[in-house]
């Protein structure tokens, strides 16, 4: 274990005893953490096997725009954490359209970044693929720093992932150029099918990503707020998010009057629906009025956006 890894693993364990004496039992509205890949990544799988339930997929089949919940339960702290689940199929435009200003309300509500890679296309030797890993490493870097400053503390991993429907390899994914380029960023670079303890008897694979999720503060950086003010503000935050993915697969060029009108007819019913799943289960517990206006707004979007999106 190197150095940078000694400290990565140091500042996870501090932030458990943190959270062991500030008596902290439950994360109310925790900070969400996003997870992104290239479309050809099994990010789906991925989540499967993270978090022990299947995300919602698109009419395409893709889990692109999707929200998920992983249910995170210590001995410090139980938090039910959403989980936004995206695609980059371009990582220039990802970072312009993440680098406006109004994106700086989301990225501040993430409190963990995770970005997958094939790592069949991206072996040592495949420089192109390794060269989108690192433009995505530094994109992500660079959003966080202009929305939040050098200040953020949070999660940040990058995983290597085997291709769907493939058996794992039997080797761990190493490449030492990606790992360092990794490390300078923040990150640190995972092989998700490697079992078992590495020689410093640190955890690996998917273990390792699990403990290092468990081990981020998840509290939100705003002081506390009611349980309809968390769902309202939920709620934007999820439209601020599948505002910018919308502009990303418009691809940001001029429209004519016609589709002009048509667009704003459209947002004008994405707003209508919006305002039926806020009043949706408003007899419920919060925690169910939660989970029933989560599934609704999944529905919502896949209806929204369309079969290919």
């Amino acid at each position: 274990m190197n150095i940078k890894r000694y400290n990565s693993t140091f500042t996870s364990r501090r932030v458990h005893i943190n959270i062991l004496f500030s008596s902290m039992k439950t994360v109310q509205h925790p900070r969400r953490l996003l997870i992104v890949g290239k479309p050809d990544c099994d990010i789906a799988g991925f989540v499967t096997r993270l978090t022990g339930d299947s995300p919602v997929k698109n009419a395409d089949g893709s889990v692109a725009g999707s929200i998920h919940e992983w249910s995170l339960k210590t001995k410090y702290y139980s938090a039910n954490v959403p989980v936004w689940i995206d695609e980059i199929v371009n990582v220039a435009t990802w970072k312009d359209e993440f680098s406006q200003p109004e994106a700086s309300e989301v990225i501040e509500a993430v409190g963990g970044w995770i970005y997958c890679f094939d790592k069949s296309a991206a072996s040592p030797h495949e420089n192109h693929a390794t060269d989108d890993t690192k433009a995505a490493i530094e994109a992500i870097d660079s959003v966080i720093q202009k929305a939040c400053g050098y200040s953020w503390d949070g999660l940040k991993l990058v995983v290597a992932l085997s291709p769907a429907g493939k058996n794992p390899a039997a080797t761990t994914y190493q490449n030492e150029e990606l790992d360092d380029f990794a490390v300078d960023h923040g990150f640190e670079l995972v092989d998700a099918d490697t079992a078992g303890k590495d020689d410093f008897g640190e955890q690996q694979g998917l273990a390792r990503i699990v403990e290092s999720v468990e081990a981020n503060d998840w509290q939100p950086t705003a002081s506390a707020i009611s349980d309809d003010e968390a769902m309202s503000e939920q709620q934007e935050m999820n439209s601020e998010l599948w505002g910018m993915k919308a502009s990303l697969l418009n691809g940001g060029g001029d429209e004519d009057d016609q589709d002009e009108a048509q667009l704003v007819q459209g947002f004008e019913s994405l707003l209508a629906s919006a305002q039926a799943v806020k009043e949706l289960g408003a007899d419920l517990p919060p925690e169910e009025r939660a989970k029933l206006q989560q599934r609704a707004i999944v529905r919502l979007v896949d209806d929204a956006m369309g079969p290919g999106s």
